[in-house]
């Protein structure tokens, strides 16, 4: 017999009841877009082909000024620096159709105020069309930061190189005047014991001041003293100072050049030293015993080019675009512990680019390297 409630209406059984909506923990698409939107650490702009903000996440607040109920619907020109809002529109045609990465770009904030942004693009498909979702990192306090760390290193670098050069101008000098002594002096072993001495304080003077050039200031800002320049003789120079190392590694250096051929190169004959110098020393140092080192210098219509060719271990592909950094040494130099401090090479690229010209470096591991050096004959008038 069927139950009946209080008021004598028939009680429903549980298998009459309506069944409840299983709980899954899973919310609604919208609902989950926004929480996982909101969720990310960065400011995220997703965008439409037509440049309207679609959605926005909570960080936008303090990274742009804006609520993002406030930007959605915006033009994303509204996050743009006035001075670039021209052009914008035609530089984000397609963005949302090809992957951009990550990029550094001025952005702009509801304040007025312009910062450097870290921005990472990407496409992603929506119904028939396609969104750029664009995250973005304000990195002022970062790039302060790197700033800050770069000149407290400079700082130490040119006090510390600052101490070094005292002593060893010292040495040298002391070496000088003994070396003027009357040739009885010394016996042919103290003379040649001397001759160690100067040629070793004049290396490291020559290291310190790298140092120091590296350490002062940028490497773009290097002051030349402009001169008619012979670069052949120069580079026999370099050689000639170079031989003894050369020997006694077993490495022969020959230089190549037609002085007919050749017209001077208005430049500053001591930082094209160093140039040449820096590049005959790294040969040598890589090359191994019974290789050898060609350094040749060759006319190219109104510029003049220096190269510098090794038999020696040579450089991984991917080390090849580093080797100019300053501070940077391979692995295989690190590895097998050859003595240098990554300076050379960056000094070069320096002294180059601030006599107009051009560097570049080719190596076969195994096989050797080329670096080759291309000066103009005359600088500019500026």
């Amino acid at each position: 017999m069927r139950s009946t409630d209080e008021d004598g209406a028939p009680a429903s059984t549980s298998a009459e009841r309506a069944p409840e909506a299983p709980h899954t923990g899973v919310l609604p698409s919208a609902d989950l877009f926004r929480a996982t939107l909101d969720a990310v650490p960065d400011a995220v702009i997703v965008v439409g082909d037509d440049g309207l903000i679609t959605a926005a996440n909570t960080q936008v607040e303090p990274v742009f000024g804006w609520r993002p109920a406030e930007l959605e619907g915006e033009r994303i020109e509204v996050l743009v620096p006035p001075r670039l809002r021209p052009t914008h529109p035609r530089r984000r045609n397609g963005y949302s159709h090809r992957p951009m990465g990550l990029l550094q770009l001025p952005a702009y904030r509801r304040d007025g105020v312009e910062f450097p942004a870290e921005i990472s693009l990407a496409s992603v498909p929506y119904g028939d069309g396609r969104l750029a979702v664009a995250t973005v990192r304000d990195i002022t306090e970062r790039l302060r930061l790197e700033a800050e760390a770069d000149r407290l290193r400079d700082e130490l670098l040119a006090t510390v190189t600052h101490e070094l050069r005292t002593p060893l101008t010292s040495i040298i000098g002391y070496a000088e005047l003994l070396d003027e002594l009357e040739h009885d002096a010394l016996s042919p072993l103290g003379r040649d014991m001397l001759e160690r001495i100067r040629a070793n304080a004049d290396r490291e003077l020559r290291l310190v001041t790298d140092l120091l050039t590296l350490a002062v200031g940028n490497l773009d800002q290097i002051r030349l003293r402009l001169q008619d320049v012979d670069v052949l003789d120069l580079a026999g120079e370099v050689v000639t100072e170079r031989h003894r190392d050369a020997r006694r590694k077993g490495v022969a250096v020959h230089v190549h050049g037609d002085p007919e051929t050749l017209a001077p190169v208005t430049g500053d004959k001591h930082r094209l030293t160093q140039v040449v110098d820096n590049l005959v020393a790294n040969a040598v140092k890589f090359t191994p015993a019974g290789g050898h080192v060609d350094v040749t210098v060759s006319a190219l219509a109104d510029s003049t080019v220096i190269t510098v060719a090794d038999t020696g271990a040579g450089i991984e592909p991917a080390e090849q675009k580093k080797v100019f950094e300053r501070l940077y040494r391979s692995r295989s130099a690190t590895a097998d512990q050859v003595p240098g401090t990554g300076l050379g090479l960056a000094l070069v690229h320096g002294i180059v680019e601030a006599h107009r010209g051009s560097v570049a470096l080719t190596s076969t591991p195994g096989k050797g390297t080329t670096v080759t050096v291309q000066l103009p004959q005359r600088q500019p008038d500026d």
